[in-house]
């Protein structure tokens, strides 16, 4: 029993400190770029921004709700995928804290769209955009945030015990008050249940609102009720996409607990999504057809039929939708870990231009599409950061989750861990 707790707190971690350093470094440049960028072209520098806010955002918050479904539903099949998913929760804060920069960016957008179309009223007026996305976006944060703490809580405390960690404050933080493995497992049991419902009660409202408020808002008269569960259902296909990025990197690299069974399920559920994805966006044609509203037309014309945007909506369709469906309809492809890292990545590139066309179009008066040194820059510095934050997890905490076979009792020492915890 020793041993395997040994083992799985001394895995090597998924990105050395070179990588990390390499991470920070992009940030920095992106964040450079995007200071430069505002400074030449401000209405540039801000769409491009709030298009990787939406798509670095969304990928970390799905990969966590994909953790709680995977709690809720008690299922065994992928407890190494699970524990990746978690990791993802990292980025959230700094995702929190990414939205506070919009605020002059939603000034910028709104104040022209108020003039446009006076009939939209106070309930899109910058200010109160901000005020509501910032306590949203809050809560599910935090909520996500203590879904992990109740995950992690048993290990960290149970690895103190053993010496397997140094006393350092992050630990000392997350054992404070730590009274015995046994006890605390059945704690930590009970809080996700209740915070794992909490995830999956708060992540279709908030998304939805950030969907209507910060996307569907951007066009002066475009409204659809349905916008809002394409959205939060595209970002967690989002979540499950970058998910299967590291579980194939972390797979080819000989990572305990994902053989081809696991890369196999979870490529089930890549394809599963894939069809719920084109449902969506079926969804908004059909309603829009068949109810003969007229009105929510010129949003789905514009980005399909008109120049500059049909190419790059048609290939973010195809990237999406018609590459993985195709590849994952043979068996075998879904337990090769080079086609599901090229499928996860194809799918990722493949949002991320989704996002750009939602958002662009609707703030862009030029006839050329803007893909140049800004949007690569600032991408470049979501990445950066998304990147440092996941790998500043998993310096910390172990790839492999607490399983029922590690779960034994071992009260001793628990007294005083808690003494040392509590002078952590």
């Amino acid at each position: 029993m020793p041993e395997r707790w040994e083992e799985r707190w001394t895995l090597p971690p998924p990105m050395d400190r070179g990588l990390m350093r390499a991470c920070i470094g992009l940030s920095g440049l992106g964040a450079a770029i995007l200071l430069i960028a505002v400074l030449h072209d401000p209405a540039r520098a801000w769409q491009i921004y709030l298009v990787n806010f939406l798509f670095w955002g969304g990928l970390a918050q799905g990969a966590v709700v994909f953790a709680a479904i995977y709690h809720v539903v008690e299922a065994r099949w992928g407890l190494t995928i699970r524990r990746l998913a978690e990791g993802m929760a990292a980025f959230l804060p700094v995702s929190f804290l990414l939205f506070f920069p919009l605020y002059p960016a939603l000034d910028l957008f709104f104040g022209r769209i108020q003039d446009v179309n006076p009939l939209r009223g106070a309930w899109f007026d910058p200010r109160f955009i901000f005020v509501r996305g910032g306590l949203g976006l809050g809560a599910m944060t935090v909520v996500s945030l203590l879904f992990v703490y109740y995950s992690l809580r048993p290990e960290v405390g149970a690895a103190l015990e053993r010496g397997l960690r140094p006393r350092r404050w992050l630990y000392g933080v997350l054992a404070q008050g730590w009274q015995g493995e046994r006890l605390e497992i059945q704690r930590s049991e009970r809080g996700m249940d209740v915070l794992a419902a909490g995830v999956l009660l708060a992540y279709p409202i908030t998304y939805t609102f950030m969907a209507f408020d910060l996307i569907m808002a951007l066009d002066p008269f475009w409204y659809s009720s349905l916008f809002g569960v394409y959205f939060f259902v595209s970002s967690f296909y989002l979540g499950l996409a970058g998910l299967t990025v590291v579980v194939a990197l972390l797979a080819r690299r000989g990572l305990p607990g994902i053989a081809s069974r696991q890369l196999s399920d979870l490529g089930k559920l890549v394809f599963g999504f894939t069809l719920m994805y084109a449902a969506m966006v079926w969804s908004q044609y059909i309603v829009i057809w068949y109810g003969n509203l007229p009105e929510e037309t010129h949003f789905v014309v514009l980005r399909l039929w008109e120049h500059p945007w049909a190419p790059l909506s048609w290939s973010a369709l195809a990237a999406v939708v018609l590459a993985p469906f195709v590849v994952f309809l043979s068996r075998r492809a879904k337990e090769n870990t080079t086609i599901m890292l090229s499928i996860g990545l194809l799918i990722s590139a493949g949002l991320w231009l989704e996002r750009y066309v939602l958002v662009v179009p609707s703030l862009w008066p030029g006839d050329i599409a803007p893909l140049g040194w800004m949007e690569i820059g600032v991408t470049a510095g979501f990445l950066g950061a998304a990147g440092w934050s996941y790998g500043f997890f998993f310096q910390h905490f172990p790839l492999l989750p607490l399983t029922p076979s590690v779960q034994a009792p071992n009260p001793a020492g628990a007294h005083a861990l808690e003494k040392t915890s509590s002078s952590a």
